[in-house]
């Protein structure tokens, strides 16, 4: 039997009782729709926390040192000298003030930083501007805040508030909002408030030491690597003891985060393929049903000349094909649920919005899942009828 023989049986077998084809095809349906529900939501939601936690800058790195004297300019210059792997090394301080207008006050937690802050950090500005070059040389009296931040302080989150004048620390220096920080209540910079590092250690905290320090690895650096060694370097060349150092990168973070969502994805994955098992069922359970009712037609075949692996062939390709169906549509479906759970779930909670993520390896796999499945439960059924004896199946009523 040629292919195009054999696509026309296949076609003219199912189309012969289309209720009983339908309803197995949606046993499939629904069961590669759940899985390709499920692994676009979880992609979705990896993307956005990548994106909203700023994870893509794997580039960079973080130092923080917890000794009686912390890193100052002078450490970062020694840091610059023995590792030009950092593209950027830029410190920041941080401090507790009160914020006001002439009819609200908030406490913030501000950051004192440069201008490669925001390089550095993957720091986006939805508007205005960040800490520029000339803000920190002259120790200028200006905000970089967060939605969170113009929420508290003007009763709304959408408040135009650039260029308005605010009090800030105990002497209620007017300080002016120049740039609005991009994030959602679900983000780490909603709340977040930022000056240039020179002015919050002048006016502020009279700190001249660093918290914490960033740094940009060149491209092409092995980053796990360079942070070890960073470490190393801090505890045997600037006296720092182990316990009192911490470096780690965001490459380190990134794994983390993609082991733990990848085990996660897996898990529901394996719960939704449950109904593909249900699904298959389905399959053989049709598959013998039909097997038995053209039963006669088999024997016909067989006195005529039709080979065993004609008939296995035959039967197997009628499986394959349901579940070849059913895998299309239930991909187009699975996405369509996604979008609109994706959207139920912005709806329920503010501030969280993403788009499903559907990767050419999982259309892949759900494919080739169909195939598995319409062989392996077709198998049987297929041989039942190649096997059976032609004089036998004529004489069946």
């Amino acid at each position: 039997m040629s292919l195009r023989d054999l696509l026309q049986e296949t076609w003219s077998s199912l189309s012969s009782n289309k209720a009983r084809s339908f309803l197995t095809i949606l046993g499939i349906v629904i069961g590669i729709a759940s899985v390709i529900a499920m692994t676009s939501l979880i992609g979705g939601m990896q993307n956005m926390l990548m994106g909203e936690l700023g994870l893509f800058q794997a580039r960079m790195v973080q130092m923080y040192a917890f000794g009686a004297e912390p890193l100052d300019q002078d450490d970062l210059d020694v840091l610059a000298l023995q590792f030009p792997e950092y593209e950027i090394l830029t410190g920041v301080s941080s401090g507790s003030v009160e914020i006001s207008t002439p009819s609200k006050t908030t406490g913030a937690q501000v950051v004192g930083a440069d201008e490669n802050y925001a390089t550095v950090t993957n720091l986006k500005i939805e508007a205005g501007r960040t800490i520029t070059a000339d803000d920190q040389r002259r120790a200028t009296k200006v905000l970089v805040i967060g939605r969170g931040v113009v929420l508290d302080l003007y009763g709304s989150e959408d408040y135009d508030c650039l260029g308005l004048t605010v009090r800030v620390g105990p002497n209620r220096e007017s300080y002016t909002i120049v740039g609005i920080i991009e994030g959602g209540g679900t983000t780490m910079n909603f709340r977040a408030t930022v000056m240039p590092i020179s002015t919050l250690q002048l006016r502020v905290t009279g700190v001249t030491t660093f918290d914490q320090v960033y740094g940009l690895a060149r491209e092409g650096v092995d980053i796990p690597a360079l942070a070890a060694s960073t470490q190393v370097f801090l505890v045997e060349h600037l006296g720092f003891k182990e316990d009192e150092v911490v470096v780690y990168s965001m490459q380190e973070i990134l794994d983390q985060v993609n082991v733990i969502m990848g085990a996660f994805s897996l898990m529901l994955t394996a719960i939704a393929s449950i109904s593909l098992f249900v699904g298959g069922i389905g399959i053989m359970n049709m598959m013998l049903t039909t097997v038995t009712e053209r039963t006669r037609e088999i024997g016909l075949r067989k006195s005529l000349g039709a080979h065993t692996t004609d008939i296995t062939r035959q039967f197997l390709a009628e499986s394959i094909a349901l579940c070849l169906i059913g895998g299309l549509f239930g991909i187009i479906f699975g996405y369509l649920m996604a979008m609109v759970l994706a959207w139920i779930v912005s709806l329920v909670q503010p501030g969280v919005s993403f788009m499903p993520a559907l990767g050419f390896n999982a259309i892949a796999i759900a494919v080739g899942v169909c195939a598995l499945i319409g062989i392996v439960f077709g198998f049987y059924p297929a041989r039942r009828a190649a096997k059976m004896d032609p004089v036998e199946s004529l004489r069946y009523q």
